[in-house]
């Protein structure tokens, strides 16, 4: 007993990590039949067999799919695929395309720890913002959920993570280039992200020179994607997107009338980004009001930050600034204005899953707000949150896996 009252704060991290371990296990499953998208690891069959368009077959996906001249492309950057080409060679295109989202939650815990003890925070401090990071955000439910667009986007995540990691500890140049060069070349939109390390040179915290080695492995990704683009669009600058097959068919066309990029769509993307609650789970639709077990579904367009994410609430009630805080402000501004002014809001969802993008900013941002320890509140929101994402994950879907429903 004596074991167990020195220890409990240990144990009580190692049960919560058990049981999100146990609800990611009996999700995935699920989350497979529900959307079993391969598209990343068909196109990287067709990269190992040197071609860089989708065979054209029956039974093949159709969301994320651009068709030009005749030919059907993915319309993301081409590393999802890349990293993906390895273990297709080795195990067939029959490998899971999921693995994407399982190695970006594994490695995301990994450079999180490591983060986090830079700023301070002790071992086990770490291992709970860890866990927060991997298990209480939109990365969770992104990566465990396969469908192409969310594999890609989760794929980031570490790249931007590792990126800072270097930044805020050995700081290679080279090496901080080469991640972000792989982030764009995963998803265009992250290469503003670069933005960061711009403005922590014009703050002198970083030499002309680092600066200039940041950027050359982002030019030779910038060029690497043109050159792809030209092979498949016949542009350097067009990414494919507006050659979606679905584009005019999907439940978003209305959306898409008031125009692909429009400061229109602001007010319903930090909606659902801020204040988009969950549904009531009713018995009866049609008639009265009775709540049906277990009460709640998320709306598929979207969830609020402070549901999927609680611990966020810290940022808004206990923020502080400090030297790196008008750095990360400007980048997550930056990186948030692309998806705001989108016309697709991330139909459907589990959270705003856009954040993504502006996610490893984000947090750093948060961590000042915790102190260098983190509190019996901080603990209790975070397992509020993982207790939260590992319940009502799939409710869109009208399913709730821990439950047996």
């Amino acid at each position: 007993m004596k074991f167990i009252h020195k220890h409990k704060s240990l144990l009580l991290l190692f049960l919560v990590f058990v049981f999100a371990l146990f609800a990611t296990i009996q999700i995935i499953p699920i989350s497979v039949t529900i959307n079993n998208d391969n598209s990343l690891v068909l196109l990287a069959n067709q990269f190992i067999h040197g071609h860089i368009s989708l065979q054209a077959v029956e039974g093949m996906p159709l969301g994320d799919i651009s068709k030009f001249n005749g030919k059907f492309y993915l319309y993301f950057g081409p590393f999802a695929s890349m990293s993906l080409a390895p273990f297709v060679l080795l195990f067939g295109a029959s490998f899971p395309q999921i693995t994407i989202g399982i190695a970006t939650m594994m490695l995301s815990f990994y450079a999180v720890y490591q983060l986090t003890k830079i700023f301070g925070f002790k071992r086990i401090d770490a291992l709970w913002l860890s866990l927060f990071f991997v298990f209480s955000t939109v990365l969770f439910s992104s990566s465990v959920i396969n469908i192409t667009a969310y594999q890609v986007e989760v794929l980031g995540v570490p790249l931007i993570l590792f990126a800072l990691l270097e930044y805020f500890t050995k700081k290679r140049p080279l090496i901080i280039g080469i991640l972000l060069g792989l982030a764009f070349l995963t998803r265009a939109t992250l290469g503003i992200a670069a933005l960061f390390f711009f403005l922590e040179w014009l703050q002198k915290r970083l030499t002309f020179k680092k600066l200039f080695f940041i950027a050359l492995p982002m030019i030779g990704a910038v060029i690497l994607f043109g050159i792809y683009n030209m092979a498949r669009f016949q542009s350097f600058f067009d990414t494919g997107y507006l050659y979606n097959i679905t584009l005019y068919t999907y439940p978003l066309s209305q959306n898409l009338e008031h125009g692909y990029m429009s400061l229109t769509h602001i007010p319903a993307n930090l909606y659902s980004f801020l204040f988009m609650a969950p549904q009531p789970l009713l018995q009866n639709v049609a008639d009265g009001f009775v709540l049906q077990f277990p009460y709640m579904k998320v709306n598929p367009w979207g969830l609020a930050i402070w549901f999927t994410s609680p611990l966020f609430i810290l940022l808004v009630t206990q923020f502080k600034n400090t030297k790196y805080t008008r750095s990360l402000l400007i980048t997550i501004l930056a990186l948030a204005l692309p998806v705001f002014t989108y016309y697709s809001i991330g139909f459907s969802q589990f959270g705003y899953r856009y954040t993504l993008d502006f996610l490893p900013f984000l947090f750093l941002l948060l961590l000042p707000c915790l102190g260098n320890r983190l509190t019996k509140i901080s603990v209790f929101l975070i397992i509020v949150g993982i207790l939260f994402n590992c319940v009502y994950l799939l409710s869109a879907w009208g399913r709730y896996p821990l439950l047996g429903i």
